[in-house]
């Protein structure tokens, strides 16, 4: 049976409450939905990429500054200032790193929570959730800078969400494929990987 067909036998039996309720469920594998662990590589992948964002120039500012800083000071040896340098600038760069990284693990992962979900309610995938995402992913961005920050942010966060929605659902189109078709497909993928390395486990026990 095609694809398409499994997804249209499901859609027929579910409703979207259904669909969303199953996206905090766990399968027989006790593995979280396909929808779930996008939202989480989502918010890693932000983190991550804050911390580089973030960590590198702070680490780069803090060298200067401690080189200004520390001019006419006096240490016993090359390695104790080497040692204070690198323990400075280390600090500086987790710092800086950590307060890019959690911020936009928070938009990305709220984004990809919202587009998914209303997504796998509605069961098909339109410009609307990527552009409601993005807005609702900016405002929380800015949260900690006040109400006119989290208005500013909301709009330039759906502006890029209405951008990344019209690629997305064009690039959709093109191909000929649905949103119920990536939903099930992934959940079919994930589902068949499972049973591989259950499969493998059995093997390796019983030789």
């Amino acid at each position: 049976m095609k694809l398409a067909e499994q997804a249209n036998l499901h859609v027929q039996n579910e409703t979207g409450w259904d669909r969303l309720k199953a996206i905090f469920e766990t399968d027989e594998f006790s593995s979280i939905s396909p929808e779930l662990d996008n939202v989480l590589s989502a918010g890693a992948a932000g983190l991550f990429a804050g911390m580089f964002i973030g960590g590198i120039p702070a680490s780069k500012i803090e060298y200067e500054d401690f080189i200004n800083r520390n001019k006419a000071a006096t240490f016993e040896n090359h390695f104790e200032a080497k040692s204070k340098m690198q323990f400075s600038v280390t600090k500086a760069m987790a710092q800086g790193g950590w307060r890019v990284g959690w911020r936009l693990a928070l938009f990305t992962g709220t984004f990809t929570f919202f587009t998914t979900a209303v997504a796998t309610y509605r069961n098909k995938s339109s410009v609307f959730e990527y552009s409601a995402g993005g807005l609702l992913a900016g405002s929380t961005y800015k949260l900690p800078m006040g109400p006119k920050a989290m208005i500013s942010g909301g709009l330039a966060g759906a502006a890029m969400g209405t951008v990344a929605g019209v690629l997305t659902v064009g690039i959709m189109k093109l191909s000929g494929t649905t949103a119920e078709d990536l939903r099930y497909w992934k959940k079919g993928w994930k589902e068949a990987v499972n049973r591989y390395e259950v499969i493998q486990k059995e093997f390796v026990l019983v030789v």
